[in-house]
Parts: structure tokens; sequence; C-alpha cells
């Protein structure tokens, strides 16, 4: 049998401490990560999963969140509205995609080509437009279906509010599954 002095048990005594507190940090962490699962399309997920979920990018995250600022009655005519354009922004957000992806091929190159990536970045502007303009086109005929009150709302809407954020999250769960 080992026996230990004062001083030697206080150090074993600390040492079991912090590994237990480790331990539970660890265990938190692969707990959480395998439990947590962030709404689609958000930038939490990786790129291949966001790919495989059938028309989710970045414009329906967008949409979905500016519902989210909306008073409850209306985000179902707010959806209803956006979903009628759900086909054309998930085109939009697939070409970006895919225009992202020669932007960074050409980048990485060898030997490196300046036209090549000058003419994929004026792609990707391109691109860029026309993802804009679906989003725009859909925001536009929900915005004339909401009433003066909602439009009010979603105008005041900032993207970059924290608060905000954490709201919508809290709706979209109490709300269930966006979409049409």
């Amino acid at each position: 049998m080992v026996t230990l002095d004062a001083r030697a048990a206080k150090w074993v005594l600390a040492a079991l401490v912090a590994s237990l507190g480790v331990n539970l940090f660890v265990g938190g962490m692969v707990l959480g990560g395998r439990f947590h699962h962030p709404p689609p399309g958000t930038f939490f997920q990786s790129e291949g999963r966001e790919r495989g979920e059938a028309g989710r990018g970045m414009s329906a995250f967008l949409m979905d969140r500016m519902a989210g600022a909306l008073p409850r009655e209306a985000r179902g005519e707010f959806r209803r509205a956006v979903g009628e354009h759900r086909a054309a922004m998930a085109e939009a957000d697939k070409n970006f995609r895919e225009t992202r992806d020669k932007l960074r091929a050409a980048m990485a190159a060898e030997p490196f080509d300046r036209a090549a990536l000058d003419a994929a970045f004026a792609e990707m502007r391109t691109r860029m437009g026309e993802s804009q303009a679906a989003m725009h086109a859909a925001l536009t005929d929900a915005a004339a279906r909401l009433s003066p009150e909602a439009r009010k709302r979603l105008s005041e809407w900032d993207p970059r509010d924290r608060r905000k954020k954490r709201d919508w999250f809290r709706d979209r769960d109490r709300d269930g599954p966006p979409g049409p």
C-alpha cells in the first residue's frame, strides 16, 4: 500500500480534479457536436452538406432569416411568395458555387494565368448579380403581399444584429421548419 503525505495528496487531488474537468469539457464538446444540428444552409455547415439539401443555399438561408423578422401571422405568406422563386434562387446559387470552384482552380493553376483568373472573376461578378437578382425578385414579390406593418419590420431587418439572430433561431425552433 502506498501512503501519501498531506502535501503530495493535495497535488494528486488537484490533478484528479483537473483531469475530471478536461474529460467533462471534451465529453461535452463531443456530445454537443453529435446532437446539435444547425439550421439548413447556415454558415456552420460544410458546403458539401449544404449542396446535399435540395435547393437550400445562401439565398434560402437569408430569406428564412428575413421571415424570422416578421410577425408570426405574416411569415407563412412571405415563405409562400419566396417559395415561388425557390427554383430560380437554387439555380443561381448552384451556378455561383460552380463559378467559385472555377475561380479557385484558376487561382491555384500552375503556371499562373492572369487572364484566366481575370475571366473567372468576371464570371463570378456575373453569377453574383444573377443570384442577387433572383433574391431581389423573390423579396419584391413577397414584400408586395405583406401588410404595411410587416413590410416595415422587414425593412428594419439587419443581418448583423446578434439579438435578432438569436430571436430568429428561437422563432424557427418554435414555428417548425421553414418552407412553403
